[in-house]
C-alpha cells in the first residue's frame, strides 16, 4: 500500500515534469544577435514538442483500458515500449538546447493548449490506476516507473 501511495504522488507530479522537459521557463542565456533564431529553428522546437505530446497521447491510449490486474499486465509491454520512445524523444529534444523566449512563445502558441490537454488527459487516466495500486500489476509499475521519476 505504501508503494501505491508513493506512485500516486509521483503521478500527480507527472504533468509538470514532462511539461518542464519540453518548455523550460528560462533560457540559459540570451542568444547573440548573430544567433537569432530563424523560423526553421522555431519549427524544430515545435516538432520536438509535438513529438513528445504524441508520445503522451499514445501512453494515454495504452492505459485507457486498464481496469484490473489482467488489463494492467496486458498493457505493461506497450507502456514499456512507449516509455522507451518518450525517453528517446526527450533525448533528441535536449539536443536542441534552450529555446529563445521568442521561440518558446511561438511553440506555446502553436501547441501549448493541445499539449496541456494531452497532459490533463494522461493525468485523468493515470489517477485511478495509481490510486488502485496499479491493480497490483508489478509489470505495469515497472513499465511506468521511469516516467514517474522524471522530476
Amino acid at each position: 500500500m505504501k508503494n501505491s501511495i508513493l506512485f500516486a504522488a509521483a503521478v500527480l507530479a507527472l504533468a509538470p515534469a514532462i511539461a518542464q522537459e519540453t518548455a523550460p521557463a528560462v533560457p540559459a542565456a540570451p542568444p547573440a544577435p548573430a544567433e537569432a533564431a530563424a523560423p526553421a529553428d522555431a519549427a524544430k522546437f515545435e516538432t520536438a514538442a509535438r513529438n513528445l505530446m504524441n508520445c503522451i497521447k499514445e501512453l494515454n491510449d495504452a492505459l485507457q483500458g486498464v481496469k484490473d490486474t489482467a488489463t494492467a499486465d496486458a498493457a505493461a509491454p506497450k507502456v514499456k515500449e512507449l516509455v522507451a520512445k518518450m525517453d528517446a524523444v526527450s533525448a533528441e529534444n535536449e539536443k536542441l538546447g534552450e529555446p529563445t523566449p521568442e521561440i518558446q512563445a511561438q511553440v506555446e502558441k502553436a501547441v501549448g493548449a493541445e499539449f496541456e490537454q494531452a497532459m490533463k488527459a494522461l493525468g485523468e487516466t493515470m489517477r485511478p490506476i495509481a490510486m488502485n495500486g496499479f491493480y497490483d500489476s508489478e509489470a505495469l509499475m515497472q513499465a511506468i516507473a521511469p516516467v514517474l521519476r522524471m522530476n
